[in-house]
């Protein structure tokens, strides 16, 4: 098992906006480090939020166990990339790989990956106005089978109790057609993804909220534990390197784009 993250710097490659890049890097990821895709990639154009600075695109590869995505903004020069696989992976081939295909300053980036481990005691600095997250990562216990319906509705919800900003409606799926090993599950936010993926043999569900705005982490386990029991927990605190420049845009532009938001919360 192994998630990994990495925040890339310095990236002036225009590619950054290119669907149809982005797209096909997500598919040679996926096959240079051995996972196995699920489905096509899936990508979300994203122009109006509030700040200028942070328009871009999200995208995202479903995996069996695991997914692969990618979050652009062309004008703060950076992408933030989260792959997490409940098979192995070579963090150096996932690390070269990426700077042969969206080219980043290795220097001024950073890359974090987790084990998936539980701390007895999660302390570390944390300054909201510039770091970001936390990103948390959960591997719950399921006290029952966990259904799609079920999975629909828990990241319909979670967006709103953490106080995210939805920017798709969930998307859920089967890692096969017949017998199936894992359902999977994620919605993406203004502010990255929420993710999670059940194994239907060990009834565990490996979750995690990828953030690039503060929010409040301290409820997200007892949220979590309607599901199951929680048997582990990390938080890993991203975004130290990150320029905070924002212009905000005028309001009517993002009402008009989140017209469904309110259509679904009537």
């Amino acid at each position: 098992m192994k998630h990994a993250m990495i925040d890339c710097y310095g990236c002036k490659n225009h590619n950054l906006e290119n669907l149809l890049y982005i797209n096909d890097t997500l598919n040679k990821l996926a096959y240079k480090l051995g996972l196995e895709p699920i489905a096509n990639p899936y990508l979300i154009p994203y122009y109006y939020g509030r700040v200028k600075e942070d328009i871009g695109v999200s995208a995202f590869l479903l995996l069996k166990g695991g997914h692969i995505t990618i979050h652009t903004f062309p004008l703060r020069e950076c992408y933030f990339l989260d792959a997490f696989s409940t098979d192995n992976f070579e963090e150096k081939v996932l690390a070269d790989t990426l700077e042969q295909l969206l080219p980043y300053n290795r220097k001024i980036s950073t890359f974090s990956s987790s084990a998936r481990r539980r701390f007895t005691n999660i302390e570390f600095p944390f300054d909201p106005n510039n770091n970001f997250g936390p990103h948390c990562l959960a591997t719950i216990k399921m006290k029952k089978p966990f259904t799609m319906d079920e999975c629909y509705d828990f990241l319909d919800r979670i967006v709103y109790k953490i106080n995210m900003d939805p920017i798709t409606r969930p998307y859920v799926i089967k890692n096969k057609i017949t017998t199936p090993e894992y359902l999977s599950g994620i919605i993406i936010i203004a502010q990255s993804h929420i993710s999670i993926h059940y194994d239907y043999q060990s009834h565990n569900a490996y979750f995690d909220i990828f953030s690039c705005a503060a929010f409040d982490y301290s409820n997200v386990e007892n949220i979590l534990k309607e599901l199951g029991k929680v048997v582990a927990m990390e938080l890993v605190v991203r975004g130290t390197k990150h320029k905070s420049n924002t212009t905000i845009l005028p309001e009517p532009i993002k009402e008009i784009s989140s017209l469904w938001q309110k259509n679904i919360n009537k």
